[in-house]
């Protein structure tokens, strides 16, 4: 099944053949872009495209043009062939049967309040106001499109780490790694400095001396590196935000060997094996189903998390790491629990909203308040550098 990321690309690859200046990381920008607005809306749609592809103003309204020519059939007036892919033989009876039953002013309803069957009708104008008959019948099928590609699109698409930014990302976990200082194990090594006379080792360095023990030997107790466990919130609303927490999952693996990453959207997921296969470098995730792109239900996730993994994972040497806007669209109600638990069990518990970020923000969303009190450190972190000032102010000894 094709996805509306596989469209996408086939447009970039459309617009290169008119001589814009499209590569790999614009094309990536372009499928990112339109994973952040309502694509049921055809004028931010095509708005969304053009800022990403278009690198001069020139080129502009030769875009204006090629949207049409690739998503649509200008002639005929209709959405691209290619496009109606998406509806299976299944699917095109059952919006038949579904539209013949609609009353006629149930139709002239929606229309004069500019709605299609599956969301708001794309606007041709701002403002939403009203369309020809042939400019609401091309929305109209945009939209219908569209929202089929939404639904199609979570359980097809790919998460990819950024290979950007990978650098300071590492430098980041590094310090996190070494400010983190749960416990010290039962067992001691040889050091340089330490609490305790290591009478082995002076007592047979004393043998070349004559049983004089001219220097002390010391060790100390182990250090135990703290064990992570991340949960990414990978729904519409934190697409733009859920390859960074990956990436930065991706370079905390790279110091830690006990690390355990989920995604969720609708649906929970653990994704550790896909993220720590380095056998073709960066890795891509696949087959991420509800847990990605969908809408969003932190708290039936969470409960899920800690119902099947919870056992297992959660230990006083555990971090927990939670990336998620707190839009919580499902049902809350075993949330406080859920995060009680958590704490419990756990030595620290971080939630990351980049919310944070935008001035004047408050966690007035019914999931954060509900999650907030269970917080111990509550933090923005959107980019390399914000994961850098967390690291460098996090300080966790239990």
């Amino acid at each position: 099944m094709r996805t509306l990321s596989n469209h996408i690309l086939e447009f970039c690859l459309h617009l290169r053949e008119r001589d814009f200046l499209i590569g790999p990381q614009e094309t990536m920008d372009a499928i990112r872009a339109v994973q952040t607005i309502d694509i049921f809306n055809r004028e931010q749609f095509q708005a969304s495209l053009k800022l990403v592809l278009c690198s001069r103003q020139e080129e502009q309204p030769i875009f204006d043009y090629a949207f049409k020519e690739f998503f649509f059939n200008i002639k005929e007036n209709k959405m691209s062939e290619d496009l109606l892919h998406y509806l299976s033989d299944e699917k095109k009876s059952e919006h038949s049967e579904k539209s013949e039953q609609r009353k006629p002013a149930d139709n002239d309803r929606k229309q004069n309040e500019g709605e299609s069957k599956q969301g708001p009708v794309p606007s041709g104008m701002p403002g939403n106001h009203p369309q020809s008959g042939e400019a609401a019948e091309e929305a109209r099928k945009l939209s219908w499109v569209a929202s089929r590609t939404a639904f199609k699109q979570s359980a097809d698409f790919h998460a990819y780490i950024p290979p950007d930014e990978l650098g300071d990302m590492e430098k980041a976990a590094k310090i996190m790694i070494k400010r983190i200082v749960l416990k010290r194990s039962q067992s001691y090594h040889s050091a340089k400095k330490g609490t305790k006379v290591d009478f082995r080792r002076t007592l047979r360095e004393s043998l070349q001396t004559g049983g004089d023990p001219v220097s002390l030997h010391w060790k100390k107790r182990k250090k135990k590196g703290a064990k992570f466990v991340l949960l990414c919130d990978a729904s519409r609303s934190m697409s733009l935000y859920a390859h960074r927490f990956l990436q930065f999952a991706y370079a905390l693996s790279e110091y830690s060997r006990h690390i355990e990453v989920f995604l969720f959207s609708t649906k929970i997921k653990r994704v550790t094996d896909q993220l720590l296969d380095r056998r073709a470098g960066l890795p891509v995730l696949n087959q991420l189903g509800d847990s990605w792109g969908g809408g969003t239900c932190i708290g039936e996730s969470i409960f899920s998390f800690v119902q099947e993994y919870g056992p297992q994972m959660l230990h006083k040497d555990t971090v927990v790491m939670i990336a998620s806007d707190g839009l919580d669209a499902g049902d809350i109600s075993r949330m406080a629990w859920s995060m009680k638990e958590i704490q419990r069990r756990t030595s620290n518990v971080i939630w990351l909203n980049p919310l944070l970020q935008i001035e004047g923000y408050e966690p007035t969303a019914r999931g954060m308040r509900v999650a907030l009190p269970y917080v111990d450190v509550f933090a923005e972190a959107s980019d390399a550098q914000s994961f850098i000032r967390l690291a460098k102010k996090i300080q966790i000894r239990r």
